[in-house]
């Protein structure tokens, strides 16, 4: 009784220990990136991807769309991105995409 009781305890912490492979980030939708275009709103491209993973406090003209995932079948890490440069009317003024390759 105390044998098996203590293999189940066992069993429960170690299941606390393992690795999760887990998406960090905006789950950026390929098609989304390719929608947005310099000259739109701050308004417009949120309300197309999200709200932005990063967003500089010292650098507020800059937000960045960022996500972190694993391929299961090649069981490596990608990451990939969006970051959207705004003028001082909140309009993009240049758009760098990334990790779409």
């Amino acid at each position: 009784m105390k044998l098996g009781f203590l293999v189940i305890l066992i069993a429960l912490l170690n299941t606390g220990c393992i690795n999760q492979k887990i998406h960090q980030g905006n789950v950026i939708d390929a098609d989304s990136i390719w929608i947005i275009q310099e000259g739109d709103t701050r308004f417009s491209i949120e309300s197309e991807m999200g709200s932005p993973a990063i967003v500089d406090s010292a650098h507020p003209e800059r937000a960045l769309y960022i996500e972190d995932f694993y391929d299961e079948e090649t069981d490596e890490k990608y990451t990939r991105g969006v970051e959207v440069t705004y003028d001082e009317a909140f309009r993009a003024k240049n758009i760098r995409r990334f990790g779409f390759e």
